[in-house]
């Protein structure tokens, strides 16, 4: 897949000419992405061949042998971590104090010094050296440089939709390896909406056998090895539990607690009775038990977004709030802002700041007004306007329709992002022509951006990810950066095969699209597997989890219908090495 993509991105040779021509010479030598503040390329290499990878002090240890691992799969060159005094030739990681934040330092010379001050500047200085690495095996070396670096933007994020579809952890920990490789520092997992609840709570067991894809949620294990394999990696793993609305799950497994019962025409299928103390109760305990699991995120989502709450004045429990607070008749909407500051108030008791999806207004009348430290993801720019949100003093996330939900591979999806700035926002909806588009002047307080997978698989997950991930990290990280399309395709068509052998076992090659981005072709295309490491590649098209039985990859494969192809590499006695690669692959009109 990788390089029929990588041959296509490139465009043609008189493309990738004109882009070499505009290069600096410090760009024809580098392919960071993001691009860094500053970064000076010297003559020069260091080899790797006799390096050692030295970490300074004992917590730098897992990050050293993490080093490693990656360094041996992207060049098959295996180096010891280990601790203690450096060498001439070795990698030497080590903090620095008056580095603040997410600033970071790499100095190649007789030794290359990654300098941060704390683990997770030092884990992205490590990616940049990832970056810089060229040749394999014994030729692999760094060339000698300088480079002093930290981002824009603090928050720098990815949605996973997990609740409406299925993601096995496999495929979660190739996402964090991508967004490990461009420095995305967080992770946000949608846990919960009206299809699944993907959290395994023990206090209301019920919610767990509601599950409309057929299979069990997570379990604690799985969530707090993935948090741990995530940190590991400079990647902070953001639960979202989708309240009040988008919470179908939690009112079909027990409809008289849940549910805002006794409403006509219809009752709220998929809103639950946040006028209710028990359920507020509720709310606030399955808040407490996703903290204890995600330990490490400074940051908690409760939704807050499309929730129907049209006819809820007819119920008893709301009635009966309306007159105890003095709200008049309809005063859901009053209930609905009183039930995001009661949730704000949960999470702040558990330590973390609340992350609220755009969907309040701007009523500076409410008797509940909703604190300033909520950060605010905005997403269809209706409720409440960014620019008012910033003015009243609200830190602001851009996850605008246009250009960041991704629900569908989109043509030149890439390359509308690249060229897309932060402080600008489009509105609801995907078609790009028709999209109406607020810029704003730049604020401090606009905190970053996300990009928001909604509703797709995990075999398509990665693919439509991976090169829209590197863009938006392109333009979040150093807005003044200032580089062309050409020079970001030359730097993508090398990170993408970073991140190829970073995250997969098994590699293929496909010939014959008519549309690289969106996996498209006309009438048939060939696919070629390889793998870097003896064994034997077995793959199913029916979208099936491969196993050693499944059919053997032995010659190319010609693919002439919309088909969905995983693949994986078993060793002589049938054990599975390493996640499957997968991909869905679409014919031109279907």
């Amino acid at each position: 897949m990788i390089e029929n993509r990588l041959s296509i991105l490139l465009l043609s040779s008189l493309v990738v000419s004109a882009a070499f021509a505009a290069d600096t010479p410090d760009d024809a030598r580098c392919n960071f992405i993001p691009w860094p503040k500053q970064v000076e390329i010297k003559p020069g290499q260091m080899d790797l061949a006799s390096a050692r990878i030295v970490a300074s002090v004992p917590s730098l240890l897992p990050l050293a042998g993490l080093l490693s691992d990656e360094i041996a799969a992207i060049t098959t060159l295996k180096l010891p971590a280990i601790g203690g005094p450096a060498k001439d030739g070795d990698i030497v990681l080590t903090p620095d104090a008056t580095l603040k934040d997410e600033a970071y330092r790499l100095s190649v010379g007789n030794q290359a010094i990654i300098a941060g001050g704390n683990y997770g500047a030092i884990a992205m200085g490590t990616v940049s050296l990832l970056q810089a690495i060229t040749g394999q095996g014994a030729a692999a070396a760094l060339p000698r440089l300088m480079l002093a670096d930290s981002p824009d933007k603090s928050y720098r994020g990815l949605m996973i939709d997990v609740a409406r579809q299925y993601h096995s952890i496999n495929n979660l920990k190739q996402i964090v390896g991508m967004c490990r490789l461009y420095k995305i520092r967080y992770l946000q997992f949608h846990l919960t909406d009206d299809q699944s609840f993907m959290f395994p709570t023990k206090a209301f067991p019920k919610v767990l056998t509601q599950n409309q894809h057929g299979g069990a949620p997570y379990t604690l294990e799985e969530l707090t090895g993935l948090v741990a394999y995530a940190d590991a990696r400079n990647v902070t793993i953001v639960p979202e539990f989708d309240i009040p609305g988008h919470s179908a799950t939690l009112n079909r497994s027990d409809p008289d607690f849940w549910m805002i019962r006794g409403t006509k025409p219809y009752e709220h299928h998929a809103s639950i009775n946040f006028a209710r103390e028990e359920v507020i109760q509720a709310c606030a305990t399955i808040i407490g038990e996703m903290c204890q699991v995600f330990k490490s995120t400074p940051y908690f989502h409760i939704g807050g977004d499309e929730a129907d709450y049209v006819f809820a004045d007819q119920n008893a429990h709301f009635q009966a709030a309306f007159k105890q607070l003095g709200l008049g008749d309809k005063g859901q909407h009053e209930m609905y802002r009183r039930f995001l500051c009661l949730m704000d108030a949960a999470v702040k008791k558990n330590g973390k700041r609340t992350i609220v999806w755009e969907g309040f207004g701007r009523e500076p009348n409410s008797k509940f007004p909703i604190p300033k430290d909520v950060i605010v993801m905005v997403y269809e720019n209706r409720f409440y306007q960014p620019n008012d949100l910033l003015a009243d003093g609200y830190t602001v996330i851009n996850a605008s329709w246009t250009p960041l939900y991704v629900m569908r591979v989109l043509s030149d999806y890439t390359r509308k992002i690249f060229e897309w700035n932060i402080d600008r926002f489009g509105a609801f909806t995907q078609d790009f022509a028709t999209t109406t588009w607020r810029q704003l002047d730049p604020n401090a307080r606009m905190s970053g951006s996300q990009i928001c997978a909604w509703e797709q698989s995990e075999a398509v997950e990665l693919g439509n990810l991976r090169w829209p991930m590197a863009a938006m990290s392109e333009r979040v990280w150093n807005m003044a950066a200032g580089k062309t399309w050409p020079q970001f395709q030359k730097r993508l068509a090398v990170t993408d095969a970073l991140l190829e052998k970073l995250v997969h076992t098994v590699h293929w090659k496909c010939v014959g699209f008519s549309n690289v981005e969106e996996r498209m072709f006309d009438a048939s295309f060939t696919l070629t597997m390889t793998a870097d490491e003896p064994g034997t590649i077995r793959y199913t098209l029916d979208g099936k989890a491969p196993t050693a039985t499944s059919p053997e990859y032995k010659d190319p494969l010609t693919i002439a219908q919309p088909t969905f192809v995983r693949a994986a590499l078993f060793d002589a006695a049938g054990k599975q090495a390493g996640p499957p690669t997968e991909d869905h692959f679409r014919k031109a009109g279907k």
